[in-house]
This record gives C-alpha cells, structure tokens and sequence, in this order.
C-alpha cells in the first residue's frame, strides 16, 4: 500500500484544456497532519493553499472539504468535489494503515504526529514539478522522486530507510502517485488558478515608518540602533535595504532583518534594523521595492525629532532617484 495513491479519471487530458495562467510561478500545496493517539485512532486535518492563499479544508472525520474562498468551489462539478473526497477518504485509510505497520515494525510507542506536504508548481514557460514530503514528530523521513517515480530517503535513520524500502515495494502505488502530480495536480492548480484569479493578483501597497530603538544615553559610544518597519503588504516578495549618504549598505553584522511574517488581514510585515554610529554625520534612508508600487521605490529618510526615536518621513521616489541627503545628529 502506499500512503497517498492518488488518481481521478476525469483529469485525463487536464494539460491540453488548461487555461492560462497569471505571470509567475504558481504552487498548490496541500498541508496534512496526523495525530496517531493509538493504532485506532487518529485525527488528520488537511489545508490547500493556492500560492500563500488558503483555499480549502479537509478535516477526516468526514473527509468533507470546505471552500474558504469565494470562488474555491468553482470550475469542477457536484460529481467532481465528491470524487476528490472518496479519493482523500480512501487514500486516508491506506495511510494510517501504512503507518501503523511501519509503527509495529519500528515498535514506535504511540502518540506520534505525521505531517506532509504534497502539490505541484507551474512556470510560466510550462514547466512543473510535482513533490511529496514527509515527516514524523518533526524529522523529515521520506520524499517523492517523481521524475524517478520513487521514494527517497531524508536521513540515514532506521525509521527513513525502513519507510522508503516498504514504499518503493508497491510499485504500481508509485506509478498512480507519478500520475497525480503530472496530471490531476496540474489540471486543479490551473483550474483554481484562473477562478482565483483576482485574489492571486491582489495588490497591496506597503506602508512604513522607520525610528530608533532604545537610543543610548549622552556620551555612550554604543550605535544607535535604526529600525525600518514596513506593514500591509500583498503579494509576499518584497525587498528592503538600508542607504546611507543614498548608497546602499553592504550586508554585515550591522543589518538585521525578522523576515516576511503574516499579518492577520492576510497581509504581510517584515521588520528591517541597522546599527549606525551616532553622531557621524552620515545620512540614512530606508528604501521599500515592491509590485504593487508600479516601479517606483518607497522612501523613508531617517533623522532626529524632539521626541525620542520618532522621524518618520514617507515618500514615493522613481527608482532610479537618489534618496534626500538628511545629517544624523
């Protein structure tokens, strides 16, 4: 058996009648966890997200998927979306039973949490690529080749080996699963694609504001530390670099950034800090590119105010300009 043999009939010919799609790559992933509580009993929960959009659930039980986007259940039929949770409810059962035989091979003691990732991605030239991971209490343990059509190994742990070697055993599971990333991924991913989208080109203009943190008393040497605060931003690429005296700063130990994190308005927030000297007379900026500012670069020169830390100065610049020279200090 094998832990996801995926297959619908009605994708065949799903690549000849797909339709266009928006510019970039575009990925359907499926997330899906699994609390073994004992060898009867589990809990699986499931989530699809279109690009960083999440568009359906699955919460087996039921197998019952839900739309959370307007547009989810649009482009398959009644007949279609029931054949898709026959599959899930079918594919389930094999799983868990797939687990818990390697669980009794492994005497692995229970609870234990499974998770995988599973999709495809689309190119714009016309490329995919299919992929299936997964993992157990947090440790990669197996992957899908599906170019190769089988299963490899994330470690050189006992559990990864035993699992690729009882999965590579059905053969005829790998060619089903080789099937779905190839065909029926790729006819939902354009499916969900062109109904989703307007939600997939949604554009959201960042906003940003850029203070001191915590200045040092009078006197201290220790560098001010400068902190660029960008907000409200969609779609998720995004860059920001730190100027001074309107060149942009090298990477070193001096920049520091907390990475794209997600706002509860499916937005997204990304914090950006530099240490500068104080009192050397140079001049910062920090410069925000991003799509939906139509090829101009966001501005915010930094300097000081008579309330600590509070210089905010928001300005839309062509990107080819050279940032406003202000002295620090």
């Amino acid at each position: 058996r094998m832990l996801l043999p995926l297959l619908l009939p009605w994708a065949w010919g799903a690549l000849a009648a797909s339709p266009p799609l928006p510019p970039g790559i575009i990925t359907l992933r499926v997330l899906l966890t699994s609390q073994f509580h004992s060898a009867s009993s589990t809990d699986t929960v499931g989530t699809a997200l279109l690009g960083d959009l999440e568009t359906h659930s699955l919460a087996c039980g039921t197998c019952k998927i839900r739309f959370l986007q307007p547009w989810a259940q649009q482009g398959l039929t009644p007949k279609q979306w029931g054949d898709l949770e026959l599959l899930f409810h079918r594919s389930l059962a094999d799983f868990i039973l797939t687990v818990n035989t390697m669980a009794q091979q492994q005497g692995t003691g229970y609870p234990f949490v499974i998770q995988g990732s599973l999709g495809c991605e689309l190119s714009p030239n016309g490329t995919s690529r299919g992929f299936y991971d997964t993992a157990g209490n947090g440790e990669d343990i197996v992957s899908f080749d599906v170019d190769m059509g089988t299963w490899v190994a994330r470690s050189e742990d006992k559990l990864a080996l035993n699992a690729r070697d009882l999965l590579n055993w059905d053969k005829s599971a790998s060619t089903r699963l080789q099937f779905f990333f190839r065909i029926t991924c790729i006819y939902l991913l354009n499916n969900f694609a062109q109904y989703g989208r307007e939600s997939l080109e949604r554009q959201e203009r960042p906003v940003a504001v850029v203070f001191a943190r915590a200045p040092p008393p009078a006197g201290t040497p220790a560098p001010v530390l400068l902190v660029c605060r960008v907000t409200g931003f969609y779609p998720r690429p995004i860059r920001v670099a730190w100027l001074q005296d309107g060149e942009e700063v090298a990477p070193g130990w001096w920049l520091n950034s907390s990475g794209i994190l997600s706002n509860a308005d499916l937005t997204y927030q990304l914090h950006s800090s530099l240490a500068v000297e104080p009192g050397a007379g140079h001049s910062y900026a920090c410069r925000v590119q991003h799509s939906s500012l139509g090829g101009q670069s966001l501005l915010i020169p930094w300097g000081r105010c008579t309330s600590p830390g509070a210089a905010v100065a928001v300005v839309l610049w062509w990107t080819r300009r050279r940032s406003v020279r202000l002295s620090l200090g």
